[in-house]
């Protein structure tokens, strides 16, 4: 017996049957043995292998050509590609090819088997086919690359045969009959073979006027109807990547809503809240992205932890929203910390004689680019419509809707060491550089916040509270309208003291 197995790499089989066009679409299936014959004389003139002359290849050429072979065929799917040649008037070419399946669990279920079961060649010429089969790169056309052999055994029934009886309706139950070009079944000598396989297809049609190749015959084989075009490849199911979790919004919603100069207050206390309940959900009570620090109490630079922010986007004076952010972390919140953030449903508020409930509806959480608004687009985020934000956006200019307060003292220079100044502005672009943001390049400042509603009076800069809770503070206030050189998205933009807590933040200006 004797058992060739060919499996392409790619799972692709470019081979158009004899004498049909390419642009007819068809693909020879099974493989022709006629087609095998001359690849194994074309790989043997191309790599000369060292210990193979021409009569060993003559020996295996004339045991093949001895009988009919059976195939085990893998199922496939017709398929194709269009080509236009733009240099020949837009000619289309129908390049029909088969898509075998690659993903099966058994490496030779997906390649095509060849069975000589009564053929048989000495130890030696099993070698040299054997080195000719490996050494056959691409069996069709050129990109069909390939991978042959020769096996040892074979035990599976074959499921493609030639009829032993042209159109044998009992034969051909449940199959379908294919013609494939054969050598003919003849006492072969193996040199008028091996001239008729080398004999190229233009010569043979042009010069000799042949139809068909001298040596060759027609077999009709049976096979089966559910193998072509009824293949049900194994799906690549490609694993399911869950993007972070960097941002979660909340409508804030009670009879009586936090003022906009509470800000920094409202959202230090929904930090503590989050700390207790990030305690209560696992062993590891410890969060540094809400914290802001390490266990051991050292602070997390570079601001690579949760921002909080408490904002008034109706612009009527109170605080309607709430968005928890890590600006600068691409791994994102832990599945603890958001059960912790998520779980966020009540803040008490106010003082004693004077507290009420704000409600805390979550309305939206996923990556922090699923928000961002480009323009006048609608925000992408989870959620409801109320998951957009006006301060969910990118722009050129900014204007603030907090106090940008000031981290150091402001200075007018000069004196015995001609310092330089540190005014405001000079403390913003400093703040500016260090979060990688563009230069500024203008800037107004602004004496106060303004509001939509002409019965709510300007709010000063100096009304807003900027005491945080451990007593520090910063060294004055002061706010600004702003142009980068280039378009910012920053979600949301807040810098100066106090920025992780709502304090120093600017909206996009589209006005």
């Amino acid at each position: 017996m004797i058992a060739i197995s060919i499996r392409f790499l790619v799972g692709r089989f470019h081979a158009t049957p004899w004498g049909r066009h390419v642009n007819e679409g068809a693909v020879e299936y099974p493989p022709s043995p006629w087609r095998l014959l001359r690849s194994l004389v074309a790989t043997f003139y191309r790599t000369r292998p060292t210990g193979i002359g021409e009569e060993q290849l003559k020996r295996i050429l004339v045991a093949l050509a001895a009988a009919v072979p059976a195939f085990h065929l893998p199922p496939a799917n017709a398929a194709h590609t269009r080509h236009y040649d733009q240099d020949n008037g837009g000619l289309k070419f129908f390049d029909a090819f088969l898509a075998i399946n690659l993903e099966k669990d058994e490496a030779a279920s997906e390649a095509i088997i060849w069975l000589w079961s009564d053929v048989e060649l000495s130890a030696e010429d099993c070698r040299a086919l054997d080195v000719l089969l490996r050494a056959m790169n691409t069996f069709g056309r050129a990109e069909s690359w390939c991978a042959a052999e020769l096996l040892p055994t074979w035990e599976r029934k074959p499921n493609c045969k030639p009829l032993a009886v042209e159109f044998d309706f009992n034969e051909l139950r449940g199959n379908e009959p294919v013609r494939v070009l054969v050598p003919q079944v003849v006492t072969w000598l193996g040199d008028n073979l091996l001239q008729a396989l080398k004999i190229e297809t233009s010569t043979m049609r042009k010069k000799d006027k042949q139809l068909e190749p001298a040596g060759a015959a027609w077999v009709t084989y049976a096979r089966p109807l559910d193998l072509l075009n009824n293949a049900r490849p194994t799906p690549r199911v490609l694993p399911k990547r869950e993007l972070p979790v960097t941002l979660v919004r909340f409508a804030l919603d009670s009879k009586v809503l936090p003022r906009a100069q509470d800000t920094l207050p409202l959202c230090e206390l929904v930090r503590r809240i989050l700390i207790s309940k990030r305690s209560k959900i696992s062993d590891s009570d410890h969060s540094e992205l809400i914290v802001g620090k390490t266990s051991d109490g050292i602070r997390l630079k570079g601001h690579r932890h949760a921002h909080i922010f408490a904002t008034d986007e109706d612009n009527d004076g109170k605080l309607d929203h709430l968005t928890i952010a890590l600006p600068f972390h691409a791994a994102g919140f832990s599945a603890d910390d958001v059960a912790a953030i998520t779980s966020l449903r009540r803040i008490r508020w106010g003082t004693n004689e004077d507290e009420f409930r704000l409600n805390a509806i979550l309305i939206g959480k996923g990556e922090t680019m699923q928000f961002i608004k480009q323009g006048n687009e609608p925000s992408k985020g989870q959620g409801s419509e109320s998951g957009q934000s006006n301060f969910l956006q990118s722009a050129r200019c900014w204007r603030s809707v907090t106090p940008f307060v000031l981290p150091r003292f402001a200075t007018r220079g000069g004196g015995k060491k001609a310092r330089p100044r540190d005014e405001p502005i000079a403390q913003l672009k400093r703040e500016a550089a260090s979060r990688g943001l563009p230069e500024i390049a203008a800037y107004k400042t602004l004496e106060q916040r303004e509001f939509k509603t002409h019965r709510r009076a300007p709010l000063p800069w100096r009304e807003f509270k900027t005491r945080r809770l451990n007593g520090t503070t910063g060294y004055g206030t002061a706010g600004f309208e702003i142009e980068f050189a280039e378009e910012v998205t920053c979600v949301p933009l807040a810098l100066g003291f106090g920025c992780h807590f709502g304090l120093g933040l600017f909206e996009p200006m589209r006005d």
